[in-house]
């Protein structure tokens, strides 16, 4: 695991260096670069695999390939020997190590042939020629900026921001995005001019000539007749057997490895796999909140995580935060995340623990977005089911919303990219009405409604629930949530990893019907059935909460000065983006009602987060 960064069509040591210098948290160990005439490029080390000599970048035998990559590459046990038989030399036994000798073999198809979560850099010095790439599920980031021939790019957008001669400016398309979705989506940034390379993505840089962009991988959502012929008990056996493959593959380390223990099901059976399969006992991590901010639901996290814990002999351990933590912790957060981000931050508390003893963890990210568990997921048959019940009145056809018919039909359209794109935090005309006139006019051409249906584009699934799960997989999946798993644990020097994105478990389930899915609006059905066969069916079957720090209540009690000061008319007309009155009123108006619902709490949050970022970056 580490940083990587770089400049293709120049030999630039000074900028890489300090590049590097601002991401040392994502490589602690060890910093170095290569320069020659038309390229420079370095690398903060992690070091996790071959310790003493994984030192990046690595080149080919002859030094005319060299490459450098953050992440871990879990078929790196396969192909060593491979290019071992077909007379490469290999000097180390770090996984980096195979991408130089790939590429002399499959040129620029050397992404496909790679499995594991990744962002790599390659040079072909002797034709000139850079590429990056990325994962298929996008875990590991990379950015780029292009100044004039020179391509420039590193695995946070800090490191882009050290690029000589480049301006800070604002992406007010990007910004109208982050609005409704909390996060800036790929390929932008909150800056102008520097852009995020896509999931399952490659680039080709060759000097005078237009970047290629192009996707080399997808997630086939299509159903499987074969998948869909298993029975319910085959179907478990065989998910079973590719969650275990995919924990094994993430025991690939030379250094301890821990595991994220929540309570929920995810991380709970990721846990129990990996007790079975581990050498020696394994450390698992929860986090908690003072009895002021547990709810009832993070008090029964809490009971099954311990329940998990003395199940499989972990060694356990527990972090408790409260609210005093929280303002300097969100700008620590954006700190790391260099962009306003609305969504989860919890990680970012838990990989502070992890990270006191253990250098890799690895999580249940994945399972949500790939058999349903959120709101979007658990609307999509009830509302293509919705024109039905209008005419029958069968409420059955609305679960798990039978009692609340009026939510269905708030969000209700014919066409599914139309009615994901209503669900928001703010919606088109809410964010028209807060723009100044300079801001409104910058993003005159920008529309959320449009991004959805973009993102509806091509997708290859077919019933309702996968037609969300597909567009979501591709879009909010990579841009918000592996985006704050990796941001959020690599700002403590922790690595994570998930079985879930195993490459054979994500194509499985994703063959899956929907309603293996969720049935009969339980949502993540299939794996329930996996989990039952390792934990007590209430355990399994209780209300999911979800792994969220209760901002909301913070917010609404002992953060109300913070809100207000953070808020000020002075304070937003100095950012020149919102209209002072408009941001006073929504916070008025969140602090008059006894009881506002999240969407309120939401719009005045993601105002915050904004704010924060402003006068962090662009002040």
């Amino acid at each position: 695991m580490c940083g990587i960064a770089g400049v293709f069509g120049a030999a630039d040591a000074e900028t890489v260096r300090r590049m590097l210098a601002v991401m040392r948290h994502r490589g602690p160990d060890d910093s170095w670069l290569v320069s020659r005439e038309r390229f420079s490029l370095g690398a903060v080390r992690l070091s996790i695999l071959d310790v003493a000599g994984g030192r990046q970048p690595l080149a080919n035998e002859t030094g005319t390939v060299w490459a450098a990559q953050n992440g871990e590459l879990y078929n790196f046990p396969a192909l060593r020997p491979r290019l071992l038989e077909a007379g490469h030399e290999l000097r180390t036994t770090c996984d980096t190590e195979v991408l130089p000798h790939l590429y002399e073999d499959h040129g620029t198809g050397l992404p496909e042939r790679i499995d594991g979560m990744f962002a790599v850099a390659v040079w072909d010095d002797e034709n000139g020629v850079g590429m990056l790439a990325r994962d298929r599920p996008g875990k590991k980031p990379l950015y780029y900026t292009q100044i004039g021939e020179r391509l420039y790019f590193g695995s946070e957008i800090k490191c882009l921001l050290q690029a000589p001669g480049f301006r800070r400016r604002i992406d007010h398309e990007a910004l109208h995005q982050y609005l409704s979705l909390k996060h800036v989506p790929c390929p932008r940034t909150i800056f102008e001019g520097l852009r995020m390379l896509p999931p399952a993505h490659r680039l080709v840089y060759r000097p005078g000539r237009p970047l290629r962009i192009e996707r080399y991988w997808t997630l086939d959502f299509r159903e499987d007749p074969a998948v869909s012929a298993m029975s319910e008990d085959e179907a478990v056996d065989r998910l079973l057997a590719l969650l275990r493959k995919g924990v094994e593959r993430r025991f690939m380390a030379d250094v301890p490895v821990g595991f994220y223990l929540s309570g929920g099901i995810d991380s709970s059976l990721t846990t129990a796999l990996a007790a079975e399969a581990a050498p020696g006992r394994v450390k698992t991590f929860t986090l908690t909140y003072g009895d002021a901010a547990a709810t009832a639901g993070k008090r029964q996290d809490r009971k099954w995580a311990s329940f998990v814990s003395r199940a499989y002999g972990t060694e356990h351990h527990e972090e408790t935060i409260g609210f005093s933590d929280f303002p300097e912790s969100l700008r620590r957060v954006l700190r790391h995340f260099d962009e306003p981000f609305a969504g989860v931050i919890s990680t970012f508390f838990l990989a502070q623990l992890i990270a006191r003893h253990v250098k890799v963890a690895v999580s249940g990210d994945g399972a949500d977005e790939l058999f349903g568990s959120y709101l979007t997921h658990r609307l999509a048959f009830p509302i293509a089911n919705y024109s039905a019940y209008r005419s029958s009145g069968d409420a059955r056809l609305l679960r798990p919303f039978e009692e609340e018919a009026d939510t269905v039909g708030r969000f209700f359209a014919p066409e599914d990219r139309v009615w994901r794109g209503r669900i928001g935090v703010f919606s088109e005309r809410e964010k028209r009405s807060l723009y100044t006139p300079d801001a409104a006019a910058a993003a005159a051409g920008a529309s959320t409604e449009r991004y959805w249906r973009r993102a509806f584009d091509g997708l290859t699934a077919r019933d309702p629930l996968n037609r969300i799960l597909e567009a979501e997989f591709r879009t909010v999946f990579p841009d918000q949530v592996l985006a704050f798993v990796d941001r959020l644990s690599m700002a403590h020097s922790l690595e994570v990893r998930t079985a879930f994105l195993d490459t054979d478990v994500m194509q499985f389930v994703a063959a899956l019907p929907g309603t293996r899915k969720i049935r009969g609006g339980v949502t993540k059905h299939i794996l329930k059935r996996a989990a039952a066969r390792y934990f007590p069916r209430e355990m399994v079957e209780r209300p999911k909460e979800g792994f969220l720090m209760p901002v909301a209540q913070w917010m609404r009690n002992d953060l109300e000065s913070y809100v207000r000061g953070r808020l000020s008319a002075h304070n937003v007309a100095r950012a020149g983006v919102f209209d002072a009155g408009a941001v006073r009123t929504l916070v008025d108006d969140l602090y008059a009602d006894p009881a506002p619902d999240h969407f309120q709490v939401n719009k005045v949050y993601t105002l915050l987060v904004f704010q924060e970022w402003f006068d962090l970056f662009m002040a």
